[in-house]
């Protein structure tokens, strides 16, 4: 019989979470890139729109700013980002990605492309828009 947390949406997502990250560190590794997942995901978000405050990444990426700070300086000294100050804003930073960093993030995305294709396999599409709509609505009513 299943237990509670066995049929626990947050616990199963979790664990999804942690099986999904070790999976993807592995095949990042197994092809000698040196970013981690949070490092790529950061470099995902910039790619889409480069010059986001610190703030602005940290919402994006669910990170608090501690963490956001450790990881572009990360990147910034792998040369994969860089910190401009603002011209609005002298407290606030504008970050953006560097043309090694999207070379990486290129590398990265069909690996990680390849994870979720594992992951989903035997899911038909429909079940995939369900479970995406769903996770979405589960983030939006969490994120209020």
């Amino acid at each position: 019989m299943e237990s509670f947390l066995d049929r626990s949406a947050g616990y199963l997502i979790n664990m999804t979470a942690l099986l999904l990250k070790r999976e993807f560190t592995a095949i990042i590794k197994n092809n000698n890139i040196d970013v981690t997942p949070e490092q790529w995901a950061i470099l995902n978000r910039l790619n889409e729109k480069s010059g986001l405050t610190q703030k602005e990444v940290a919402k994006l990426t669910f990170k608090d700013n501690a963490n956001i700070t450790r990881i572009v300086d990360k990147l910034e000294k792998k040369g994969l980002a860089i910190r401009q100050a603002d011209s609005n804003d002298r407290r606030s930073w504008k970050i953006s990605i560097t043309k090694k960093g999207k070379e990486v993030r290129d590398l990265v995305e069909p690996l990680a492309i390849e994870i979720l294709k594992k992951a989903t396999k035997g899911l038909s599409d429909k079940d995939i828009v369900i479970f995406n709509t769903t996770t979405k609505k589960i983030l939006e009513n969490l994120s209020k």
